[in-house]
């Protein structure tokens, strides 16, 4: 048995070798050459395994920029978007194999209105909702009445998923600055950056009863606050708009111009400075049983109009409807009837004509109704009560 100098590797010979290694010494040096590769290759097996080992018992923070997290988190969640959507394509295109008995009746419903909306009308989408969609619901109208489809909830749902997943974890991340060009730092952005991108992805990093106990009590608090906030809130925008295009007109500076004001900037002030007021009491609200925030609290009560603007990202207004299968909808203006008795050319002259007094118009207004119901509020004491009654 012969032994590698300065190791504990053995290597077996017999006696012939060990004489051979004793007199030839270009032998000796071979076996030693081979000593040395297996002890080079026991210790790099060592620290692979010693690294694997470290793996399992400590993990490693991953260095990662805040910017890069937000496109990733935004990319798990448009994936399984478009999970749902192909998910739909693949039902509505297999609709003939899947739905025989019913294929024919449903696919005459599905044309025929189709053909209204086409022929007779002129149609206006709301919520991103599109032709191809509307196809769906009316093909498979009877299924979705039972068990509707709301994105707004699929949404929800996927971030629940992401967040028991814990790869989102904020915590398992460094998060650096990649803007340097030589080396990357630790981010030196201001507190109320961190605390705002800490408040963003709270479900990533809290527990799911913790989250579902803290954002509880943030929307309890918000509808028992919302019950005596200044009604102005909750006034009708449609109504509001309407003003602000009649009373801002060129029109009006011209002939009144006593009457002329920015209605719009000025009776919506009260929406801004609310959103900043309910943003930050809301993270308090959230927050309020961490020790940690204890004494950024009190640095928020010194907060300047600037930062206290900033936070306005993150305010969630719990008496806005947002429930997708209601943002999503169409409107229909019936078109001119045709004149048989006038020719082609006239026909088209009048729809043209038609179209710009008359259907044009009422475009403008189903627009402005559109975008009004999207941040349109309602009464809190409404919503407590049908809660109560669901309840």
């Amino acid at each position: 048995m012969q032994t590698a100098p300065g190791t504990n590797v053995y290597i077996h010979v017999n006696n012939d070798e060990a004489d051979r290694i004793m007199i030839d010494p270009a032998y000796k040096l071979e076996k030693l050459k081979e000593a040395h590769e297996k002890l080079y290759a026991f210790k790099a097996a060592y620290h692979i395994v010693d690294e694997q080992m470290q793996a399992l018992t400590y993990k490693k923070k991953a260095s990662i920029g805040r910017d890069m997290y937000e496109t990733w988190y935004g990319i798990e969640k448009s994936i399984a978007k478009f999970d749902r959507i192909f998910n739909k394509v693949e039902k509505f295109d297999a609709r003939a194999m899947t739905e025989p008995i019913n294929h024919e009746r449903r696919e005459r419903r599905m044309l025929d209105r189709k053909r209204d909306r086409w022929v007779s009308n002129y149609t206006f989408f709301f919520g991103d909702l599109t032709e191809e969609e509307q196809q769906y619901r009316d093909y498979f109208e009877t299924e979705l009445e039972h068990d509707p489809e709301d994105e707004w909830v699929d949404e929800k749902l996927d971030e629940l998923r992401i967040a028991q997943q814990g790869h989102m974890d904020p915590a398992l991340f460094d998060f650096v600055d990649y803007t340097q060009r030589n080396e990357t730092h630790e981010n030196f952005d201001d507190v109320i950056e961190q605390k705002i991108f800490k408040y963003k992805y709270r479900q990533n990093a809290d527990a799911l009863d913790t989250h579902e106990r803290r954002w509880v009590r943030v929307r309890d608090r918000f509808l028992e606050r919302a019950k005596g906030r200044d009604p102005i809130l909750e006034q009708n925008l449609v109504d509001l708009f309407a003003s602000d295009a009649r009373d801002t007109s060129a029109a009006s500076l011209a002939l009144e111009p006593e009457k002329f004001r920015l209605v719009a900037q000025e009776e919506t002030r009260p929406f801004r400075e609310y959103m900043v007021t309910e943003a930050l009491q809301q993270y308090r609200d959230y927050y309020e049983s961490d020790d940690e925030e204890q004494r950024f609290f009190e640095h928020m009560d010194n907060f300047t109009n600037r930062e206290k603007i900033r936070f306005m990202e993150i305010f969630e207004d719990f008496t806005v409807e947002n429930k997708e299968d209601k943002a999503k909808s169409m409107v229909k203006i019936e078109k001119r009837e045709y004149n048989p008795e006038l020719s082609v050319l006239s026909n088209m002259v009048l729809d043209l004509v038609d179209f710009k007094d008359r259907v044009r118009p009422l475009s403008n207004d189903v627009a402005m109704l559109e975008q009004a119901s999207r941040f349109q509020k309602r009464n809190a004491d409404l919503i407590l009560k049908k809660d109560a009654e669901f309840n």
